[in-house]
């Protein structure tokens, strides 16, 4: 029987009542090894290192610091989360034994070469069972050699790069967290060819691996469809502005504008485009589609009608209050607004990113590190606290990412509004 979120959570935060309702597996060794001295808990020889009788050690390294520190709140949310299960009694394993699951995060700047050095720290000194919630395309490609040499799962990158998909087949060891792009941008794709199938499109991206994948995809999706894409401007990351590019692509006359900065440079285009008074839909990227911290401050009115994907609930949304998964997570944040806001999104995946470490830990068959990635790409409908109403997660060995049901939303200028039609990757 497996066990799913809703039997995972703390009761303080539920009002469930005392103790961790998870179901205990009683199983006999580890991974089919024998156990020691005849009872079923597993040989510590057999187990592989950061796994022990008493707790299991994971590793975030997120950046904390610089210009994505926006996303720092991930490592607080999985560390306060786990903080939260220890304090409650610890977390039952399948093999009937409660252990405390400790967290170490480490601020890497969104530099992948310091990712590179956090993670072999994590790994090789403090001896980390596996790592979760790492952030960044090129944090998880600059990785990805190192952590299936060592055998470490490196899950729920704060990723949905096509190049995780590229490199499953050698580097089985990395799953991401977001939706992996091209079915973002096969979502988005039908949504404008249902809704507009004529419309001209104009699209930002950043000059990197990220950005040139998602021109890429979009292209191969409008091909031979009646949408046509009339002009493209990239934009490098230590660029200070993108202003000249959204004046560039505005002169266009485009209907869409499918916007794919990230962070701050998000905002700016938005404001930009209002000041423009360039009237297009913007199609806006799921790294960037935080209301409090990146469409808001673009100013009233530049965010109305935004469109984005959908693959949580809006947390700044008080109209959701009454429902169980918003509440539960509303209850946590409160209670850890010292170590992240509240109305944080980024936050809210860290939150999200623990829930599924939490299913994948208390199901996994044995103690190694291949029994954790095994769990964790074997979901079957699963459901977390805040995934959209009528969306599940089931996840494959052969495909590396949590999500393959997503919804369309449509920013209102204050919360976002989820549409009611599941898209299903193809």
């Amino acid at each position: 029987m497996a066990v799913t979120s809703s039997a995972l959570r703390r009761p303080a935060l539920l009002g469930l009542g005392a103790g961790l309702a998870v179901t205990a597996l009683v199983l006999s060794g580890c991974a089919g090894r024998e156990s020691s001295g005849g009872d079923d808990t597993p040989d510590a020889a057999a187990c592989d290192p950061g796994f022990t009788e008493t707790e299991v050690r994971i590793g975030v390294s997120v950046p904390m610091s610089g210009p994505a520190a926006a996303y720092g709140p991930i490592g607080a949310a999985i560390e306060a989360y786990f903080d939260d299960v220890n304090e409650a009694g610890g977390l039952e394993f399948s093999d009937g034994v409660t252990r405390e699951v400790v967290v170490t995060v480490m601020d890497d700047g969104y530099d992948p070469a310091k990712t590179a050095v956090n993670v072999r720290q994590l790994v090789e000194q403090d001896e980390v069972f596996a790592l979760a919630g790492v952030l960044g395309t090129g944090a998880a490609i600059a990785t990805s050699e190192y952590v299936t040499e060592e055998g470490v799962p490196y899950l729920y990158a704060g990723t949905g790069s096509d190049a995780i998909l590229a490199l499953s087949a050698e580097s089985p060891y990395t799953t991401g967290f977001m939706p992996q792009y091209d079915f973002e941008v096969q979502t988005l794709s039908e949504y404008i060819l249902a809704t507009d199938p004529d419309a001209t499109v104009a699209i930002l991206y950043q000059n990197d691996e990220f950005g040139e994948s998602i021109r890429a995809n979009f292209e191969a999706r409008f091909e031979g469809t009646g949408v046509e894409i009339v002009a493209e401007e990239s934009y490098e990351v230590a660029s200070g502005t993108v202003d000249s590019q959204v004046t560039n692509l505005a002169d266009s006359g485009a209907d869409w504008f499918l916007d794919w900065a990230v962070g701050t440079f998000a905002t700016q285009s938005l404001k930009k485009k209002a000041e423009l008074g360039w009237d297009a839909t913007t199609v806006l990227n799921a790294p960037a589609a935080d209301a409090t911290f990146f469409l808001i401050p673009a100013g009233e009115g530049a965010s109305d009608g935004v469109v984005s994907i959908a693959y949580a609930k809006d947390i700044t949304d008080a109209s959701l209050a009454g429902d169980p998964g918003w509440d539960a997570y509303a209850a946590f944040a409160e209670a850890h607004s010292d170590a992240f806001d509240p109305r944080s999104v980024p936050a809210a995946a860290g939150y999200s990113t623990a829930q599924l470490l939490e299913i994948s830990l208390a199901n996994m068959d044995g103690c190694t590190r291949d029994a954790l990635l095994e769990s964790a790409t074997s979901f079957d409908g699963e459901t977390i606290d805040l995934l959209p109403n009528d969306v599940t997660i089931s996840t494959t060995p052969e495909y590396p990412y949590v999500f393959s049901e997503l919804k369309v939303q449509i920013f209102n200028g204050a919360t976002w509004e989820l549409q009611d039609e599941v898209y299903t990757l193809q």
